[in-house]
């Protein structure tokens, strides 16, 4: 049983790609190659099967697949955390027991949005109120506005993060006016991280736990520097940093998805390996987009 509590809950983790074959399939070896690269870099944690790792396109196999090579190779004192959003109540329960069975050490859920009218407050409440009372992990909300297309509502934050097995929330959406609410139902028992690159150091201003971030997968030296500079106090320095890499941030992840992100971890030397279909590779003038984006930001 893992000893890792919410007072753990923090510092600065990689939200993992999903490596794939040519033909689709799990690539486990690259997928591990890349873990301990990520890991060599300092990193607190690993997401599995999260946006970036191309959750909506993983099938219940993949995932329990994934999470046991990576629970392989995270050590049991740095987070393991498994992605289980699903549009449906019933298929996130059942995942989040399978994470719990592959090793993971808690669960992150991002909103079904597929009916997207009928996604009420009331509607999410329930919703997440059933997954939290059935999960056999603690459970973070996932607010990711880009690809569920609603914005978790700071209320509902505020009553979800009084539920026994909700430790915290990642937020993706990069919106500090937003964010700033968030943090306000950050306690002992609730954290907030953030899971946008481009304003990393100013949600650590406001009081962000830590961070969830797609950049990590391929800069890692830089943002854990840039965390670390932060955390010491030099906050000139860390904004500095930052700033060299929000664009990399809004026009790799943050326009190009995760076909971005790995072409951008192959240019880096890891494994990016194919997306999933209908996903396709970034196109060559994608490509040098990146590259450039990349060596403007000296990552290459």
């Amino acid at each position: 049983m893992s000893s890792l509590t919410v007072a753990h809950l923090g510092g600065l983790m990689v939200p993992a790609v999903s490596t794939f074959t040519a033909s689709g399939e799990i690539d486990g070896s690259a997928f591990q190659r890349n873990l301990d690269a990520h890991l060599s870099f300092g990193m607190d944690g690993v997401l599995v099967g999260g946006s970036s790792g191309e959750s909506s396109l993983l099938d219940d196999e993949d995932r329990r697949t994934l999470l046991r090579l990576a629970r392989e190779r995270v050590p049991a004192d740095k987070w393991l955390l498994a992605g289980i959003g699903s549009e449906s109540t019933r298929q996130t329960m059942s995942r989040a027991h399978d994470a719990k069975a592959a090793g993971a050490d808690a669960v992150l859920v991002i909103s079904p949005h597929y009916f997207l009218k009928r996604m009420t407050e009331a509607a999410l409440l329930t919703h997440f109120r059933a997954v939290a009372d059935a999960s056999p992990l603690p459970v973070l909300l996932y607010n990711m506005p880009a690809y569920a297309h609603l914005v978790l509502s700071p209320a509902f934050v505020q009553e979800m993060a009084q539920h026994p097995n909700v430790i915290g929330m990642k937020d993706s959406a990069g919106n500090l006016p937003v964010l700033a609410q968030y943090l306000e139902a950050q306690s002992d028992s609730f954290r907030v991280l953030t899971g946008s690159g481009g304003t990393v150091v100013p949600a650590l201003e406001a009081g962000v736990s830590g961070a969830i971030l797609a950049i990590g997968l391929y800069a890692g030296a830089a943002v854990r520097r840039m965390v670390d500079l932060y955390r010491a106090g030099d906050r000139e320095a860390a904004a500095a940093l930052q700033q060299t890499l929000v664009p990399i941030a809004a026009d790799i992840g943050g326009a190009l998805g995760p076909a971005g992100i790995k072409a951008a971890m192959t240019l880096v030397g890891l494994d990016g390996t194919v997306p999933r279909g209908p996903l396709l590779p970034v196109s060559d003038e994608e490509r040098a987009i990146v590259r450039a984006r990349l060596t403007t930001a000296g990552l290459l």
